[in-house]
């Protein structure tokens, strides 16, 4: 489930979160109640918007508590903009002339549904008569995820944050592309304009694109209430269609102490508590609901934020950042090291799934690659193959690499830190990133305590 803007503003690595302005628009939140109250929402557990200090905009019951095994919320199927919201409409599906999709050229829903958020946006801009123009006016103008950090932010940031922060650019333009493709130069029958010349532009559809991205719920394949028996937008789709976006509901912020499950009951679309962070949470007690069981890194390139102490996380690193920490360690640089060895770990992809966790101390495949690199003199493929996939306990030998390469990242961490820190001033999206290297920084200070002491 999708939710953003935790606007935390931590520009000198300090926890100081602050409400997020965006959020919170007193005006808009009252209209969509109204709305959804005239579209056969009870509000049975009395929900009610309030903005904390952690988080912004939230939700809350002023008069009620939740125990375990409580509802939520229960929303109305057709209050949902899924599939067939875009389906049944005539002037959206108006501008896709079916003959023109290729199927080399296909985008997905979350791509679709974005540009329906721009066609909707203008429409209620110009006649304010747009169906889901009261939700529009209660969605963000902006997100704090890496993506929108400037240049020299984004030149600051570890690598593992640029290569997402790349790829969801290259991404994004390439849907963006095709979809001006396909709408050409046709124009707005309210204002005359061009579409992609004049209306839609680059920097609107990624923030149409994120809107979706941080807020959209998942609709089990068998919630066949939801499926439009039309099916204009299939030869243009890849993937599912079990995406949509959910009015209200997406104001539940996430916590990693939390557990729900959303499901389909009759006409309605439910999110039930079941395993709440306390016994009981008390009226204007903060309602969270879970996203699942995300990491830090996650969070933050999804969605924008990240958690303190997060139960889900643990600290991912790569077989550049193995090569880099020798490079800089004087002990290991003086060694030599048969490019067969690094041939054969990308080859069998055992440089997936490398971290380290605090509980579970370092992953297996992260003990494999160190023990082929640092204890094996073998570089054939036939040999390396019997010791990668051979007797665990021989991977036991690597803890003084493992110190090495847990002080590397630290050091490294701290440097990415002190760059952003010497920047004249940080974006949103930058300060929430700079926050996030320190709780890296934490995190690895941690684990290096409890598993790489006596070294």
């Amino acid at each position: 489930m999708g939710r953003t803007q935790r606007r935390r503003r931590r520009r000198q690595a300090t926890e100081s979160p602050t409400v997020d302005s965006a959020k919170n628009k007193s005006n808009s939140l009252p209209q969509l109640y109204v709305q959804l109250l005239a579209r056969n929402w009870q509000n049975s557990t009395q929900l009610s918007g309030h903005s904390y200090a952690k988080t912004g905009r939230g939700l809350c019951s002023k008069r009620r508590s939740f125990v375990a095994g409580d509802e939520l919320i229960r929303l109305p199927v057709h209050c949902l903009i899924s599939i067939a919201t875009l389906e049944a409409d005539e002037a959206f599906k108006g501008l896709f002339n079916k003959d023109l999709f290729d199927k080399d050229a296909r985008i997905s829903f979350q791509a679709l549904i974005a540009c329906y958020l721009m066609h909707e946006q203008h429409f209620h801009d110009c006649s304010q008569t747009s169906d889901i123009g009261v939700y529009l006016d209660t969605l963000p103008r902006s997100y704090t995820t890496p993506y929108f950090c400037t240049i020299p932010e984004l030149q600051c940031l570890p690598e593992c944050l640029l290569e997402r922060t790349v790829a969801q650019n290259r991404q994004i333009r390439d849907y963006y592309e095709i979809l001006k493709t396909l709408v050409g130069s046709q124009c707005c029958e309210c204002c005359g304009q061009r579409y992609f010349q004049n209306i839609w532009t680059l920097s609107e559809y990624r923030v149409a694109y994120f809107a979706v991205n941080t807020r959209s719920v998942y609709l089990n394949s068998r919630m066949l209430e939801l499926q439009s028996s039309k099916s204009h937008f299939q030869p243009l789709l890849s993937g599912s269609t079990n995406l949509a976006l959910a009015p209200l509901l997406d104001l539940f912020n996430h916590s990693d102490a939390v557990q729900t499950t959303a499901e389909i009951q009759g006409e309605d679309f439910v999110l039930t508590l079941n395993g709440p962070p306390t016994a009981e949470i008390k009226p204007y007690e903060q309602l969270y609901i879970s996203y699942g069981a995300l990491t830090n890194l996650k969070l933050l390139t999804e969605y924008g934020f990240w958690l303190k102490g997060n139960a889900h996380d643990y600290f991912e690193v790569s077989l550049l950042d193995i090569e880099h920490m020798i490079k800089h360690n004087k002990t290991l640089a003086t060694q030599t090291y048969h490019r067969n060895i690094f041939k054969f770990i990308r080859e069998h992809n055992l440089s997936d799934q490398m971290f380290v966790h605090l509980d579970d101390g370092c992953s297996h495949n992260l003990r494999v690659v160190l023990h082929l690199i640092f204890k094996q003199q073998a570089y054939f493929p036939n040999v390396l193959n019997q010791i990668a996939f051979g007797d665990v306990q021989q991977f036991d030998d690597v803890q003084p690499e493992l110190a090495y390469l847990v002080a590397h990242k630290i050091s490294e961490y701290q440097l990415f830190a002190g760059e952003l820190d010497k920047l004249p001033q940080l974006t949103e999206s930058g300060a929430v990133a700079r926050s996030y290297l320190t709780e890296c920084i934490r995190y690895l200070n941690e684990f290096e305590a409890v598993h790489c002491t006596g070294i």
